[in-house]
């Protein structure tokens, strides 16, 4: 297992364009990135000539484009279909962005429940999103990959959701990025991470207060970040991605949450990386 950077802090912190987040990635000695389409990488942002200096960037700082975050520009459970047709129109350009880069994986989430729309018929229009956007992705060789978030108003919040929703889009590139700090909040244990093992190719490090989702220094919130890195090596979880065709799990960093006033973002991910190596000592960043 591996250590990634996510590029999202500086933007956070500095308002910093996808350029300035990956120069900060690679001064700080990291080899995985994952690029934040969300804040500051996605087509929203990026002409083309902007993904193609992205390319270079990386290739010039020698990074590795691990993960795109890309969620959807709506909420695919309670969408009007011009609404999801725009949708799936921007991943499928973001699909494109990640092809040209060189990274396998798109990560999303699959929208919040509605009050206005049943559960049935929000849960089945995500379903057949997804499903649309996988057989897109698969032509470009490339994963979609579902994230649990932790808080109950999303559709999928938890192993069960998630273990639901892989098995009802049903294709084989829909693979789970799991997030070990959304685990803690969804009070999941890392003996659980085994229900999920033969489908998890990405993971996240996040820390967070008991009852709120904070992305603080990795090691100063309520997270067991020790025991699930421990879980995930006991499941052999590097020879398992070899189904996906990586060699490797890469754990990055989400660190901060759109609003935070943070003075040093590059102390915040030495401290993170501090921890991590006490908790962890057989992972590196390079």
């Amino acid at each position: 297992m591996k250590i990634g950077m996510l590029t999202g802090l500086w933007h956070i912190a500095e308002s910093a364009t996808v350029i300035q987040g990956l120069r900060r990635v690679a001064a700080l000695g990291f080899h995985y990135v994952d690029l934040h389409g969300v804040f500051h990488a996605g087509p929203a942002h990026l002409d083309a000539d902007g993904c193609r200096a992205v390319k270079v960037e990386m290739e010039t700082l020698g990074l590795a484009p691990r993960n795109y975050v890309l969620h959807p520009p709506c909420n695919l459970a309670s969408a009007t279909e011009v609404e999801l047709e725009q949708a799936y129109a921007y991943l499928a350009q973001g699909i494109e962005m990640a092809t040209a880069w060189g990274t396998r994986q798109l990560m999303l989430n699959a929208g919040q429940w509605d009050s206005m729309v049943s559960r049935d018929t929000a849960w089945n229009k995500a379903v057949l999103f997804l499903q649309r956007v996988c057989d897109h992705a698969v032509r470009r060789d490339l994963l979609i990959v579902i994230e649990p978030e932790p808080y109950v108003w999303f559709l999928v919040n938890d192993i069960d959701s998630t273990i639901r929703m892989r098995a009802d889009v049903n294709r084989p590139n829909f693979a789970v990025l799991v997030d070990l700090g959304h685990m803690g909040l969804a009070r999941e244990s890392p003996d659980e991470l085994a229900r999920l093992g033969d489908s998890i190719v990405h993971a996240h490090f996040s820390d967070h207060e008991a009852y709120r989702h904070t992305n603080q220094v990795i090691g100063t919130g309520v997270t067991r970040t020790g025991g699930y890195l421990e879980k995930l090596r006991a499941l052999d979880i590097d020879r398992q991605l070899q189904r996906f065709g990586f060699d490797e799990l890469v754990v990055s960093f989400e660190l901060g949450v759109p609003g935070d006033k943070i003075d040093d973002p590059d102390e915040w991910v030495r401290r993170s990386l501090q921890y991590v190596r006490q908790v962890a000592p057989y992972m590196n960043w390079v």
